[in-house]
């Protein structure tokens, strides 16, 4: 019973720590947004940077086996989206590129930074090869960066053939929802069969994606996973154009009242 109760507290407690992760994250989407262009890139970058550290550690959240990175992931998503609307493809396309750059700058470096011999004090050599090191598994590493390249680009895309579709001034929560869900849709399926199926890592029961049953699930957890997230920062990308919100030199115009 208690070993019952101290699981349930658990959960709670992450998913109450999810929750304001979401709320703080759009938070510094809108600050950065506020601020311009620049600042919403180097906020993709970082959470780039980030999203593939965290994707390291698992976690529980509503009864699923998740990994850490998912609110990284709406982050970088949200601010492309922002990039998207107020500056045009052309800089939410460039912000891919940076961060996909500033990601495979991050892993030939430490490739070197792992090649030198630890002395007897070093206590961080095993810590930076969990993370960094590419020999482990070189196939996870591949898939990652090259799906979330063509996620990103696919996504910048869609959204700017909804948006210029529709117009400017309408069906914002279409283009954003609608660009995510096909982008997403392609990064799930891709990943993780290109990425981790048949590998010796842990899913779900406690074994590998090995079976098409256990593919189906994790695709369709991961997917449902961002599409929920995709919601959410649909109504922090609809505050990016309120006259007080609104980023600094934005080519988005919001409606006068008559």
């Amino acid at each position: 019973m208690l070993a019952n109760l101290a699981i349930i507290a658990q959960l709670s407690t992450n998913e109450a720590v999810f929750l304001l992760h979401l709320l703080v994250a759009g938070a510094i989407v809108l600050v950065a947004g506020r601020f311009g262009r620049t600042w919403l890139v180097a906020l993709i970058v970082v959470c780039t940077l980030l999203m593939n550290i965290a994707v390291a550690k698992s976690i529980t959240l509503f009864g699923w086996e998740v990994t850490g990175g998912n609110v990284l992931f709406a982050t970088v998503f949200l601010a492309n989206d922002v990039l998207n609307e107020h500056f045009g493809k052309r800089a939410a396309r460039q912000a891919v590129l940076i961060g996909f750059a500033s990601g495979l700058v991050v892993v030939v470096m430490m490739q070197f930074v792992l090649r030198y011999a630890p002395n007897a004090h070093d206590t961080s050599q095993s810590a930076l090869a969990m993370l960094f090191d590419v020999r482990a598994y070189p196939r996870v590493v591949l898939a990652s960066m090259v799906s979330y390249l063509l996620a990103q680009l696919l996504d910048v895309q869609i959204y700017q053939l909804i948006r210029d579709r529709t117009g400017a001034r309408r069906l914002l929560w279409l283009r954003s929802n609608a660009s995510t869900w096909i982008a997403q849709a392609f990064d799930t399926v891709f990943f993780t069969t290109a990425g981790i199926t048949a590998l010796p890592i842990r899913y779900l029961d406690g074994g590998p994606i090995d079976t098409w049953q256990v593919w189906w699930q994790a695709v369709v957890f991961a997917y449902i996973i961002k599409i929920a997230l995709a919601a959410v920062d649909t109504g922090f990308l609809y505050m990016t154009t309120w006259r007080p919100l609104l980023p600094e030199a934005s080519t988005y115009r919001p409606n006068r009242r008559k």
